[in-house]
Protein backbone atom coordinates (compact mmCIF):
# COMPACT_ATOMS: atom_id res chain seq x y z
CA UNK A 1 0.00 0.00 0.00
CA UNK A 2 1.39 3.40 -1.02
CA UNK A 3 2.29 5.73 1.85
CA UNK A 4 1.61 9.32 0.91
CA UNK A 5 3.37 12.25 2.54
CA UNK A 6 1.17 13.74 5.26
CA UNK A 7 0.04 17.37 4.95
CA UNK A 8 1.48 19.82 7.47
CA UNK A 9 -0.17 23.19 6.85
CA UNK A 10 -3.82 24.24 6.63
CA UNK A 11 -3.68 24.75 2.88
CA UNK A 12 -2.13 21.30 2.42
CA UNK A 13 -4.81 19.67 4.57
CA UNK A 14 -7.64 21.45 2.74
CA UNK A 15 -6.25 20.40 -0.65
CA UNK A 16 -5.97 16.80 0.60
CA UNK A 17 -9.56 16.95 1.88
CA UNK A 18 -10.83 18.02 -1.54
CA UNK A 19 -9.03 15.19 -3.32
CA UNK A 20 -10.20 12.62 -0.78
CA UNK A 21 -13.85 13.72 -0.82
CA UNK A 22 -13.94 13.77 -4.63
CA UNK A 23 -12.91 10.11 -4.51
CA UNK A 24 -15.45 9.26 -1.78
CA UNK A 25 -18.25 10.95 -3.72
CA UNK A 26 -17.20 9.57 -7.12
CA UNK A 27 -20.74 8.30 -7.72
CA UNK A 28 -21.89 11.94 -7.76
CA UNK A 29 -18.88 13.37 -9.61
CA UNK A 30 -20.97 15.15 -12.26
CA UNK A 31 -22.67 17.21 -9.55
CA UNK A 32 -19.47 18.45 -7.86
CA UNK A 33 -17.78 21.75 -8.69
CA UNK A 34 -14.73 23.14 -6.93
CA UNK A 35 -15.41 26.66 -5.67
CA UNK A 36 -13.75 28.86 -3.06
CA UNK A 37 -10.06 29.51 -2.43
CA UNK A 38 -8.67 26.42 -4.18
CA UNK A 39 -10.65 27.19 -7.32
CA UNK A 40 -9.30 30.76 -7.21
CA UNK A 41 -5.75 29.40 -6.95
CA UNK A 42 -6.25 27.09 -9.94
CA UNK A 43 -7.77 29.81 -12.12
CA UNK A 44 -5.10 32.41 -11.26
CA UNK A 45 -1.98 30.20 -11.39
CA UNK A 46 -0.31 32.46 -13.97
CA UNK A 47 -0.56 35.49 -11.71
CA UNK A 48 2.87 36.30 -10.26
CA UNK A 49 1.81 36.85 -6.66
CA UNK A 50 2.13 34.56 -3.61
CA UNK A 51 -0.73 32.20 -2.89
CA UNK A 52 -2.61 32.96 0.30
CA UNK A 53 -3.07 30.40 3.09
CA UNK A 54 -6.50 28.82 3.43
CA UNK A 55 -8.09 26.05 5.43
CA UNK A 56 -11.21 26.00 3.27
CA UNK A 57 -12.18 23.12 1.02
CA UNK A 58 -15.40 24.14 -0.75
CA UNK A 59 -17.32 21.92 -3.16
CA UNK A 60 -20.44 23.12 -4.93
CA UNK A 61 -23.16 20.50 -5.36
CA UNK A 62 -25.71 20.85 -8.19
CA UNK A 63 -28.86 19.12 -6.89
CA UNK A 64 -30.26 18.24 -10.31
CA UNK A 65 -27.14 16.18 -11.07
CA UNK A 66 -27.20 14.20 -7.81
CA UNK A 67 -28.78 10.75 -7.90
CA UNK A 68 -30.81 9.40 -4.98
CA UNK A 69 -28.32 6.59 -4.43
CA UNK A 70 -25.84 6.18 -2.92
CA UNK A 71 -26.57 8.60 -0.09
CA UNK A 72 -24.01 11.39 0.35
CA UNK A 73 -24.44 11.06 4.11
CA UNK A 74 -23.76 7.32 3.98
CA UNK A 75 -20.73 7.64 1.70
CA UNK A 76 -19.04 10.29 3.85
CA UNK A 77 -19.83 8.61 7.14
CA UNK A 78 -18.49 5.34 5.74
CA UNK A 79 -15.21 7.10 4.97
CA UNK A 80 -14.98 8.33 8.60
CA UNK A 81 -16.12 11.91 7.90
CA UNK A 82 -18.44 13.44 10.50
CA UNK A 83 -20.48 16.60 10.88
CA UNK A 84 -18.33 19.44 12.23
CA UNK A 85 -21.52 20.99 13.61
CA UNK A 86 -25.24 20.27 13.61
CA UNK A 87 -26.03 23.98 13.48
CA UNK A 88 -25.30 24.25 9.75
CA UNK A 89 -25.67 21.61 7.03
CA UNK A 90 -22.82 20.69 4.72
CA UNK A 91 -19.85 21.06 7.08
CA UNK A 92 -17.83 17.83 7.24
CA UNK A 93 -14.55 16.90 8.91
CA UNK A 94 -12.09 14.05 9.35
CA UNK A 95 -8.86 13.59 11.30
CA UNK A 96 -10.17 15.06 14.53
CA UNK A 97 -7.81 16.61 17.10
CA UNK A 98 -8.02 18.77 20.22
CA UNK A 99 -7.09 22.46 20.11
CA UNK A 100 -5.09 24.10 22.90
CA UNK A 101 -8.34 25.41 24.38
CA UNK A 102 -9.72 21.83 24.42
CA UNK A 103 -12.19 22.44 21.58
CA UNK A 104 -12.49 19.68 18.96
CA UNK A 105 -11.33 20.46 15.46
CA UNK A 106 -10.50 18.61 12.23
CA UNK A 107 -7.47 18.56 9.97
CA UNK A 108 -9.56 17.67 6.91
CA UNK A 109 -12.44 20.10 6.50
CA UNK A 110 -14.84 20.22 3.58
CA UNK A 111 -17.96 22.31 2.93
CA UNK A 112 -20.62 20.91 0.58
CA UNK A 113 -22.74 23.79 -0.72
CA UNK A 114 -25.57 23.82 -3.23
CA UNK A 115 -26.48 27.05 -5.04
CA UNK A 116 -29.34 28.71 -3.16
CA UNK A 117 -31.35 29.14 -6.36
CA UNK A 118 -31.30 25.39 -6.99
CA UNK A 119 -31.72 24.23 -3.39
CA UNK A 120 -35.50 24.15 -3.24
CA UNK A 121 -35.88 26.87 -0.62
CA UNK A 122 -36.94 30.47 -1.20
CA UNK A 123 -35.71 31.55 2.24
CA UNK A 124 -32.29 33.14 2.47
CA UNK A 125 -32.04 32.28 6.15
CA UNK A 126 -32.48 28.52 5.78
CA UNK A 127 -29.18 26.77 5.12
CA UNK A 128 -30.52 23.38 4.07
CA UNK A 129 -31.24 21.86 0.67
CA UNK A 130 -34.81 20.52 0.72
CA UNK A 131 -34.56 18.87 -2.70
CA UNK A 132 -31.77 16.58 -1.41
CA UNK A 133 -32.87 15.95 2.17
CA UNK A 134 -35.10 12.91 1.67
CA UNK A 135 -32.38 10.92 -0.09
CA UNK A 136 -29.22 12.34 1.47
CA UNK A 137 -30.11 13.66 4.93
CA UNK A 138 -30.81 17.09 6.37
CA UNK A 139 -27.17 17.85 7.20
CA UNK A 140 -25.43 16.44 4.11
CA UNK A 141 -25.37 19.61 2.01
CA UNK A 142 -25.88 23.30 2.81
CA UNK A 143 -26.74 26.15 0.46
CA UNK A 144 -25.21 29.53 -0.34
CA UNK A 145 -26.35 32.37 -2.56
CA UNK A 146 -23.67 33.28 -5.06
CA UNK A 147 -22.86 29.80 -6.34
CA UNK A 148 -25.60 29.72 -8.98
CA UNK A 149 -23.36 30.59 -11.93
CA UNK A 150 -20.82 27.96 -10.85
CA UNK A 151 -23.36 25.21 -11.59
CA UNK A 152 -23.15 26.16 -15.29
CA UNK A 153 -19.89 28.09 -15.79
CA UNK A 154 -17.35 25.34 -15.06
CA UNK A 155 -14.87 23.04 -16.76
CA UNK A 156 -12.76 20.01 -15.84
CA UNK A 157 -9.28 20.43 -14.40
CA UNK A 158 -6.75 18.29 -12.56
CA UNK A 159 -6.19 19.26 -8.95
CA UNK A 160 -2.89 18.08 -7.45
CA UNK A 161 -2.07 17.54 -3.81
CA UNK A 162 0.29 20.10 -2.28
CA UNK A 163 1.95 17.72 0.20
CA UNK A 164 2.40 14.81 -2.21
CA UNK A 165 2.03 15.46 -5.96
CA UNK A 166 1.48 11.76 -6.59
CA UNK A 167 -2.09 12.40 -5.43
CA UNK A 168 -4.49 14.17 -7.78
CA UNK A 169 -8.11 14.24 -8.91
CA UNK A 170 -10.14 15.29 -11.93
CA UNK A 171 -12.92 17.66 -11.01
CA UNK A 172 -15.13 20.38 -12.44
CA UNK A 173 -13.77 23.79 -11.38
CA UNK A 174 -15.82 26.98 -11.47
CA UNK A 175 -14.59 29.36 -14.15
CA UNK A 176 -13.60 32.96 -13.50
CA UNK A 177 -17.00 34.67 -14.10
CA UNK A 178 -18.64 32.26 -11.64
CA UNK A 179 -15.87 32.76 -9.10
CA UNK A 180 -16.06 36.55 -9.32
CA UNK A 181 -19.76 36.44 -8.45
CA UNK A 182 -19.23 33.81 -5.76
CA UNK A 183 -16.49 35.80 -4.04
CA UNK A 184 -18.23 39.16 -4.58
CA UNK A 185 -21.48 37.74 -3.16
CA UNK A 186 -19.74 36.32 -0.10
CA UNK A 187 -18.09 39.65 0.71
CA UNK A 188 -21.07 41.78 -0.27
CA UNK A 189 -23.57 39.80 1.79
CA UNK A 190 -21.33 39.86 4.86
CA UNK A 191 -20.74 43.60 4.56
CA UNK A 192 -24.52 44.08 4.78
CA UNK A 193 -25.22 41.30 7.26
CA UNK A 194 -22.21 40.78 9.58
CA UNK A 195 -24.03 37.95 11.37
CA UNK A 196 -23.44 35.84 8.23
CA UNK A 197 -19.69 35.88 8.98
CA UNK A 198 -16.64 38.08 8.97
CA UNK A 199 -14.99 39.53 5.87
CA UNK A 200 -11.26 38.82 5.64
CA UNK A 201 -8.66 40.83 3.76
CA UNK A 202 -7.92 37.56 1.95
CA UNK A 203 -11.44 37.52 0.48
CA UNK A 204 -10.80 40.91 -1.13
CA UNK A 205 -7.41 39.69 -2.28
CA UNK A 206 -9.04 36.69 -3.95
CA UNK A 207 -11.53 38.98 -5.69
CA UNK A 208 -8.67 41.12 -7.00
CA UNK A 209 -6.82 38.03 -8.23
CA UNK A 210 -9.81 36.94 -10.28
CA UNK A 211 -10.49 40.37 -11.73
CA UNK A 212 -6.79 40.86 -12.55
CA UNK A 213 -6.72 37.83 -14.87
CA UNK A 214 -10.27 38.03 -16.25
CA UNK A 215 -11.42 39.50 -19.55
CA UNK A 216 -14.11 42.02 -18.51
CA UNK A 217 -16.12 41.80 -21.74
CA UNK A 218 -16.16 37.99 -21.79
CA UNK A 219 -17.01 37.82 -18.10
CA UNK A 220 -19.87 40.27 -18.49
CA UNK A 221 -21.19 38.30 -21.47
CA UNK A 222 -21.30 35.07 -19.42
CA UNK A 223 -23.10 36.82 -16.57
CA UNK A 224 -25.60 38.43 -18.94
CA UNK A 225 -26.56 34.99 -20.27
CA UNK A 226 -27.88 34.02 -16.83
CA UNK A 227 -29.39 37.30 -15.61
CA UNK A 228 -32.86 36.17 -16.73
CA UNK A 229 -32.39 32.42 -16.31
CA UNK A 230 -35.64 30.78 -15.19
CA UNK A 231 -34.10 29.01 -12.20
CA UNK A 232 -31.18 31.17 -11.08
CA UNK A 233 -31.69 34.58 -12.69
CA UNK A 234 -33.00 36.24 -9.52
CA UNK A 235 -30.03 35.08 -7.46
CA UNK A 236 -27.53 35.95 -10.21
CA UNK A 237 -28.91 39.50 -10.22
CA UNK A 238 -28.53 39.63 -6.44
CA UNK A 239 -24.94 38.41 -6.76
CA UNK A 240 -24.16 41.14 -9.28
CA UNK A 241 -25.68 43.75 -6.96
CA UNK A 242 -23.66 42.57 -3.97
CA UNK A 243 -20.45 42.37 -6.01
CA UNK A 244 -21.03 45.86 -7.39
CA UNK A 245 -21.40 47.15 -3.85
CA UNK A 246 -18.02 45.70 -2.92
CA UNK A 247 -16.37 47.32 -5.94
CA UNK A 248 -17.77 50.72 -4.96
CA UNK A 249 -16.64 50.38 -1.35
CA UNK A 250 -13.34 52.26 -0.79
CA UNK A 251 -12.66 50.28 2.41
CA UNK A 252 -12.81 47.01 0.47
CA UNK A 253 -10.26 48.32 -2.02
CA UNK A 254 -7.90 49.22 0.82
CA UNK A 255 -8.37 45.79 2.38
CA UNK A 256 -7.40 44.16 -0.93
CA UNK A 257 -4.14 46.12 -0.73
CA UNK A 258 -3.54 44.87 2.82
CA UNK A 259 -3.97 41.29 1.61
CA UNK A 260 -0.93 41.61 -0.64
CA UNK A 261 1.22 43.82 1.58
CA UNK A 262 4.10 44.87 -0.72
CA UNK A 263 3.72 42.11 -3.33
CA UNK A 264 1.32 44.08 -5.55
CA UNK A 265 1.55 47.77 -6.44
CA UNK A 266 -1.40 49.53 -4.72
CA UNK A 267 -1.93 51.56 -7.89
CA UNK A 268 -2.49 48.32 -9.82
CA UNK A 269 -5.11 47.22 -7.30
CA UNK A 270 -6.85 50.60 -7.70
CA UNK A 271 -6.73 50.25 -11.49
CA UNK A 272 -8.27 46.77 -11.54
CA UNK A 273 -11.07 47.72 -9.15
CA UNK A 274 -11.82 50.80 -11.25
CA UNK A 275 -12.06 48.76 -14.45
CA UNK A 276 -14.49 46.33 -12.85
CA UNK A 277 -16.45 49.10 -11.18
CA UNK A 278 -17.26 50.35 -14.68
CA UNK A 279 -18.25 46.85 -15.81
CA UNK A 280 -20.38 45.71 -12.83
CA UNK A 281 -20.66 48.73 -10.59
CA UNK A 282 -23.47 50.45 -12.44
CA UNK A 283 -22.45 53.86 -11.14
Amino acid sequence: MTEFKAPRTEIEWSRRAIINVVEVLAAHAESLTLVGAHAVLLRTMDLDVPRMPTGDGDLGVTPGLVGDLPSIETLLAGASYEHRTTARPGLWGREAYEELDSTRSFREKIDLLAPHGLSGTASRTKRGVPVLQSAHGKLAVGNALGLELAAFNRSRMTITDFADPRLSAEIFVAEIPALILAKGSKVGERLREPRKGSVRDKDLGDLWRLMAVADPAETNQVIEEFIDHADVGLDVRQSVEWTAGVLRDPVSVERAKLAFDTFVDPAEIDRVFEVWRDILGGE
